[in-house]
């Protein structure tokens, strides 16, 4: 058993063992509700000659954290063919998505989000004290609403297209069966992230996702390469769960509860928990949110890797965006309760992240970074939006759109270099004569992120966040557009050892994998735009009323004309000028890496190894030294101890250290 599937089945033990007593509560509630569920079916038959989709709710709803879990099982302890893995895979994720969808059928006419819960953990640990803390108890509850379900629908489109895309193009790829077990092992990670209704059961399956995407980033062993982009997929990103870790527990610690709807209504009216509690809560989570929806400066876990599995970095790139966003629209009562503060400093993030990363994704000629890069601005616009009240529906819309199109944009990219031999987007060309459905697919891909802002923008607050939305929206449509003007247009020369006659589309399911991504995307766009979508998600705010808004497309198609323009009139000196661009970043990068080592590193290696190799070896000595001689005049009366002042007074210093660290946190 390889060292990643011997991780993942360890946790997957620890899971199970754990939620053992969850899952045969949850089976004898499935069993009861079946029994009663058959009885409601037959009686609603009966009055009104139809199915009662909410008699399922009881077994649906637990089915779609359920399925991945019994589909890893089932390839983790058996299956061991590439086809095998697949086919399970692929069934598996095709029953959550049923699942997903009876579950949105049965509360379609319902507001008010779906609630259960299976106990797990009840333990009494104190009998005096607060209320609050005198039980450790932990559920596993569901919370299931509109956005939820829209939610789950767009990761499950992006996950099968994944893995219909990979079950062809990705036939080469070293370790199949690990492959599709690290997929499942995500899915049911993104799954409970959002129907979590507890932070503390999110905060684990936020976890568990994380080490799914480390497994599927390094999924190619044996190479130095692959080490690294295992450890910086691993190492960088692991901050910000951290950081999402520690204002969970900052809130339980504060409030005693963790539960969202318990939690929000007293934010504001629990004694001794002022604004500086609250702000430092929602700024971690915040960061959370930005590391892992991977916008600038946190772009680098995800460019870094694009060496890895190409399903796998679809997956990364279009999942996660949809789980930070679905983290910050679930948190906007935590920001908004922490005054002018936190909501100022993630305004701000995300305005100078949404100009930065499509700039930098005008820099090199590297296709799949270019994508990443510019379409981290797109997701970087949305969640802005998802900011403000009066646009928070609608930028959710557009995340979900910009999400899927980054997946399928990706897959869609990648398959185009596989073809054409090459990620360099000086040496492609001719996709319109050679691959059509590739080259359509891009450009579908292209002008959803390009738009996927818009509607925020349309519904944009007074102040200076207009100025972000509108470069925004222009560098994006013009960064975004670059690769596919590369792909599509101009012309593929001959080079060393390869034939641009022998150029062919990829297989028909290939390119369907893509075009799943694009028409999923195309929809939420559109959506975004109808009243009737906005009250369905019901996360307040209102629909988009074009009239002078349509001003805003200006924007994007001043980016998109730009593109054109250089493209067809100088592809190659424009091509030439991001690569000498994508040069001058790269030196300029590395020489801050060497005023860091020279300047921090270094000394830092040097006061560690001084502190390691003579400061602990000589206080070590000397306490040794102090207790032997205190031992060897213990019957002394003439000589004195020298060492009983020194533990006095560290105790002395050790109390009053303590006392000051316990009136701070008391405050």
């Amino acid at each position: 058993m390889d060292a990643g599937e011997g991780c993942a089945l360890s946790l997957l033990t620890a899971v199970t063992a754990m939620h053992g007593p969850a899952i045969a509560l949850a089976a004898s509630a499935a069993s009861a509700a079946s029994s009663a569920a058959s009885a409601a079916s037959s009686a609603a038959a009966g009055r009104r000659g139809g199915f009662d989709p909410g008699s399922t709710l009881p077994w649906a709803v637990p089915l779609i954290l359920a399925a991945p879990l019994v589909g890893y099982v089932l390839i983790l302890g058996s299956v061991r063919s590439r086809r095998g893995a697949a086919n399970v895979a692929m069934a598996t994720m095709v029953v959550m998505l049923l699942a997903t969808l009876l579950v949105g059928w049965a509360r379609v006419h319902q507001s008010a989000p779906y609630k259960s819960s299976y106990q797990w953990i009840n333990i009494l640990v104190a009998s005096t004290g607060d209320q609050r803390f005198q039980g450790f108890g932990i559920d596993l509850g569901f919370r299931i609403d509109h956005l939820s379900l829209a939610a789950l629908v767009t990761v499950m489109a992006i996950v099968i297209a994944s893995l219909a895309w990979h079950r062809v193009a990705g036939r080469g790829e070293q370790g199949p069966v690990r492959y599709h077990v690290n997929t499942l092992l995500f899915a049911l990670g993104a799954g409970g992230v959002l129907v979590s209704s507890d932070l503390g059961e999110l905060v684990a399956f936020w976890l568990l996702t994380g080490l799914g995407t480390y497994l599927l980033l390094g999924h190619r062993w044996g190479t130095e390469g692959a080490g690294r982009r295992g450890q910086v997929a691993l190492a960088f990103p692991f901050v910000g769960d951290v950081a999402l870790l520690c204002g969970v527990a900052l809130l339980y610690s504060r409030f005693g509860t963790l539960t969202l709807d318990s939690l929000f209504p007293v934010l504001t009216t629990t004694l001794g928990v002022g604004l500086k509690s609250i702000t430092a809560a929602a700024v971690l989570i915040f960061v959370a949110v930005a590391v892992r929806a991977c916008i600038w400066p946190f772009t680098a876990w995800q460019t870094a890797t694009v060496d890895a599995p190409s399903a796998s970095v679809a997956l990364a790139a279009g999942v996660w965006p949809v789980l930070a966003g679905s983290l910050l629209l679930r948190m906007l009562p935590l920001i908004g309760a922490a005054g002018v503060q936190a909501p100022r400093i993630a305004g701000y993030a995300v305005g100078v992240a949404a100009v930065a990363g499509p700039l930098l994704g005008l820099t090199g000629v590297e296709l799949r970074r270019s994508i990443l890069l510019a379409s981290s601005g797109a997701v970087a616009l949305t969640l802005l939006g998802v900011l403000y009240p009066s646009s928070v529906t609608v930028a959710f819309s557009g995340l979900l759109a910009v999400a899927a199109a980054r997946a399928g944009m990706v897959l869609a990219g990648t398959s185009a270099a596989g073809a054409m031999r090459t990620v360099d987007m000086r040496a492609t060309g001719g996709g319109w004569q050679r691959m059509p459905a590739s080259s359509a697919a891009l450009l579908v891909s292209a002008a959803v992120i390009a738009l996927g802002g818009l509607g925020a923008a349309m519904l944009r607050p007074s102040g200076p966040a207009w100025i972000a939305f509108g470069a925004g929206l222009a560098l994006v449509a013009l960064s975004v557009f670059r690769p596919y003007f590369a792909v599509a247009h101009g012309v593929l020369r001959r080079r060393r050892a390869f034939e641009p006659e022998r150029v062919r589309d990829v297989p028909s399911s290939v390119a369907l994998a893509a075009f799943i991504c694009q028409a999923v995307g195309a929809v939420a766009l559109v959506a975004g735009f109808l009243t009737g979508w906005v009250g369905f998600l019901g996360a307040g705010g209102h629909s988009v009323s074009m009239g002078t808004n349509v001003l805003w497309l200006i924007a994007p198609l001043a980016g998109m004309a730009v593109a054109a323009a250089a493209f067809g009139v100088r592809k190659d000196r424009s091509l030439e000028m991001g690569a000498t661009l994508g040069d001058l970043t790269g030196a300029l990068w590395e020489q801050a890496a060497r005023l860091y080592q020279r300047l921090i590193a270094r000394p830092g290696q040097q006061v560690v190894r001084g502190v390691e190799d003579v400061a602990v070896p000589t206080a070590e000595a000397g306490v040794g030294r102090a207790f032997s001689a205190a031992g060897g005049i213990a019957g002394s009366a003439e000589r004195g101890l020298p060492w009983v002042p020194t533990v006095l007074a560290l105790a002395v210093v050790l109390a009053a250290a303590f006392a000051l660290v316990g009136e701070g946190l008391a405050r």
